[in-house]
């Protein structure tokens, strides 16, 4: 926590260096606070991250003006937040701008209490407006405390019954119909004309898309599919790629994908890396493998630190991606935060690149980026759940055995710090700072949210280790969010994928023999998401001992194709794999 607050004060200390420390900011903390109450001042939280377009321009329009700067100083005690850096703060308060709003955004600013309580909330504020908003919320805090006080119960008390809401009691909820109506909603919005989700601004939604191919491929629902590659040719040809340095743009203010916001995010060149690859395996389409090189191509380039973990972005500059020659330009700013989180969905992505791709050094860049990151984890559920993400891929590229040990312990200590008694995940651990409450996330946002990619750990763990604890916490992150997913399954993408392999049909594939990468590129060719892979050795037997008796057969590769542990006869020839995996 301390390094956290340092790294937090360090960014804010860098950023009002850059604009002239015209706000005195304070770091999040118990400090700040008390100076609200000695000096009986509301507190102006302004949350916002490195790359955000909007939170320069109300940096240099407002925070940066030396009037509006005295005027907050007077009226304010004011905490800058890098949401990147403290997850737990942003989800608490971006929560709490949608119940006061119906919307939200970044930056987030949030006017609190001394006790922490919300009772005004916005996201970018122009200057003018901005400057006469302090002086009407002074008065408002001298003249009607009693309305700012019922304001902030209000909004407190819906947190609280929110984050403590538990769902349905049912122990196994009808899941095959979410499946249907999380299509149906995503079809309602589809631009048939232009690809993506309607109303702009347009995000390149990933996840989304990843469910429809899983859908298409289990209802063969022919519209599904023609809306996964109607978005991903449209976005390869609009202008939120970056067709001369590669890599995608984070998102487009219209429907057409041609004026995007400028920032390239590593988590979006993750997400969109791995969507272009399932859509290979779907399609055979070239075009959607040459796609996904170019976005390793510009992580392995751009944003990868020489300790081999990948920096968080890369800065929005119009004038440099818009110029017709960028040779003499200097390249946009990079964030050099690295995030746990954000590094396990490349190494996810890089660990499926290498094997659909058959390209060991994305497997190897993976492997640098595991050993860099694992380490500097933070205790947030995002650290924890994206990185057993990325190191059960990454054992699957490699079967390197110490990645599959390495996720399994990951996820009991997943368990151990973020599940409640209920059996519901929280981004904050048990002994973390308190806040106004416990933050939890079950719909997805720009990526998937923790709870989303825990289901789709611990199914997969389950059906590794055969451990009834996996396969527990798995139904009981399902029976907690039943109510809230039930409501607007579209907005959990993640989650339905989850219960798309839940409901099967799924397949476990063990591969003996000493030489098995054939065979294993053969299992990877196919869009087949719901399966795990494993290479039969006695380490892997400790973990997973129905394994112990899938030997090669007459000292050749050999694979074993089973559905629930039932196995079809084993095969030596590698053209016969794929026909066992029922492509």
């Amino acid at each position: 926590m301390r390094r956290a607050l340092l790294l937090v004060l360090v960014a804010v200390m860098a950023a009002a260096e850059d604009a002239g420390a015209a706000v005195t900011w304070h770091p999040w903390g118990d400090a700040a606070f008390a100076q609200a109450k000695r000096e009986n001042k509301p507190v102006f939280l302004s949350i916002g991250y490195s790359t955000c377009h909007w939170c320069h321009v109300m940096e240099r329009e407002s925070f940066s003006d030396p009037e509006i700067a005295k005027l907050m100083d007077e009226a304010f005690v004011s905490i800058k937040v890098d949401r990147e850096e403290r997850p737990d703060i942003d989800a608490v308060y971006i929560t709490v701008t949608r119940t006061l709003t119906g919307d939200a955004g970044w930056p987030n600013n949030v006017i609190l209490t001394p006790e922490g309580k919300p009772f005004f909330a916005g996201s970018y504020i122009p200057k003018e407006k901005f400057r006469a908003l302090i002086p009407r919320v002074s008065k408002m805090w001298a003249e009607q405390r009693e309305q700012v006080a019922s304001t902030a119960a209000m909004v407190t008390a819906s947190l609280n019954a929110s984050a403590t809401a538990v769902s349905s009691p049912d122990a196994h909820p009808d899941l095959a119909p979410l499946l249907t109506r999380g299509y149906e909603q995503l079809a309602a919005r589809f631009d048939r004309e232009n690809g993506g989700f309607l109303p702009e601004p347009k995000f390149p939604s990933a996840h989304h898309l990843m469910f429809l191919l899983r859908y298409w491929r289990r209802s063969g629902e022919p519209r599904a599919l023609e809306m996964v590659e109607t978005t991903l040719a449209a976005m390869r040809a609009g202008a939120i790629r970056d067709a001369k340095g590669f890599g995608f743009h984070r998102y487009t203010s219209d429907a057409k994908w041609a004026e995007p916001h400028y920032e390239k995010m590593l988590y979006d060149q993750a997400m969109l890396a791995m969507v272009y690859l399932e859509a290979y395996q779907a399609t055979k389409k070239e075009v959607y493998a040459r796609t996904a090189r170019e976005i390793f191509t510009y992580v392995l380039g751009d944003l990868t630190l020489p300790n081999g973990a990948f920096a968080a972005a890369q800065d929005a500059d119009e004038a440099y991606y818009t110029a017709p020659d960028r040779s003499k330009l200097k390249p946009p700013a990079r964030d050099e935060k690295v995030l746990a989180d954000w590094n396990g969905l490349m190494i996810a992505a890089l660990a499926n690149g290498s094997v659909v791709l058959d390209e060991p050094k994305y497997a190897a860049a993976a492997t640098r980026a595991a050993e860099a990151v694992t380490p500097r984890r933070r205790k947030f559920l995002d650290d924890h759940a994206f990185l057993v993400w990325g190191l059960l891929n990454l054992y699957e590229a490699t079967f390197d055995e110490r990645w599959l040990q390495s996720a399994i312990e990951l996820e009991d200590e997943t368990l151990r710090l973020f599940r409640d008694d209920a059996g519901r995940f929280y981004i904050t651990p048990r002994d973390a700072e308190a806040l106004l409450v416990r933050p939890r996330e079950v719909g997805d946002g720009s990526i998937p949210s923790g709870n989303s990619v825990q289901l789709l750990n611990l199914i997969r763990l389950g059906r590794i280790t055969t451990a009834p604890k996996y396969d527990q916490a798995a139904n009981a992150v399902l029976r907690t969010a039943f109510d809230d997913i039930s409501l607007a399954p579209s907005a959990s993408p993640q989650l339905l994928s989850g219960i798309d392999f839940l409901l099967g049909p799924s397949l476990e594939i063990v591969l003996a023999g000493k030489d098995v990468r054939p065979m294993q590129r053969a299992v990877f060719a196919p869009f087949a998401p719901n399966k795990i892979v494993l290479h039969a050795t006695s380490k892997i037997a400790a973990i997973a001992p129905f394994t112990e008796a899938q030997k090669p057969l007459r000292g050749k590769p050999t694979a074993y194709v089973c559905t629930n542990y039932l196995c079809r006869l084993p095969v030596t020839e590698v053209g016969k794999v794929g026909e066992l995996m029922g492509r």
